[in-house]
């Protein structure tokens, strides 16, 4: 096993965070969501076997109040400059480096610990970058890499068919994984809508 292994996860401000759901949700009732989600995230992968520190990445010093509360690390960024930009700069300042980095998002429902566990344990040794895709195949719902910057994250539109194309050039040894409970993140109405949907 890596000798050490971070789960880095980029959260926004508060009053920034899940705009796309506007029309579904008011301000206090986004917020709640924002903070319920990640803290759902923060749980699950420090209770991970397999992961040694959590950190948050952000630029609100209420979701870093927020990410201590939870006992995670946080690594403060001057200003929101979007998930893999902060998720680059947040793995230039990884004092110690680790041998492995797990970069997810902060809005997975359904996330626990045996699916985070399993990402881990189908990684082989000769495999450098695992994905996992949403449950559309545009996204990018989790993203191992080993060594930490064996390829650049881009997180955001297509995400999922631009860090295929990244391990392909690099011609890195690479396994893609669906896991359901991975798989669903909230960005829009029709996510609620098939998260209510499976209740």
């Amino acid at each position: 096993m890596p000798a050490s292994t971070w789960a880095l996860l980029p959260l926004k401000s508060s009053e920034r965070a899940k705009s796309r759901l506007s029309d579904v949700l008011d301000a206090e009732q986004r917020k709640q969501l924002f903070f319920t989600l990640a803290q759902r995230v923060i749980l699950a992968l420090h209770e991970s076997r397999n992961i040694d520190a959590v950190a948050v990445v952000t630029s609100s010093r209420e979701v870093a109040w927020f990410a201590r509360s939870l006992r995670a690390r946080t690594i403060m960024q001057n200003d929101d400059i979007g998930m893999s930009a902060a998720l680059e700069a947040a793995l230039q300042c990884l004092h110690t480096a680790p041998a492995r980095v797990l970069m997810v998002p902060g809005d997975l429902p359904l996330i626990c610990v045996p699916a985070v566990d399993a990402l881990f344990d189908a990684q082989t040794s000769r495999e450098q970058v695992v994905l996992v895709p949403d449950r559309r195949h545009e996204g990018t719902n989790a993203l191992l890499c080993s060594p930490p910057h064996v390829i650049a994250p881009c997180f955001g539109n297509s995400s999922f068919a631009r860090h295929l194309e990244a391990t392909r050039a690099a011609n890195l040894v690479t396994r893609v994984l669906e896991i359901e409970e991975l798989a669903l993140d909230l960005d829009c109405a029709d996510d609620l809508e098939y998260l209510w949907g499976m209740r």
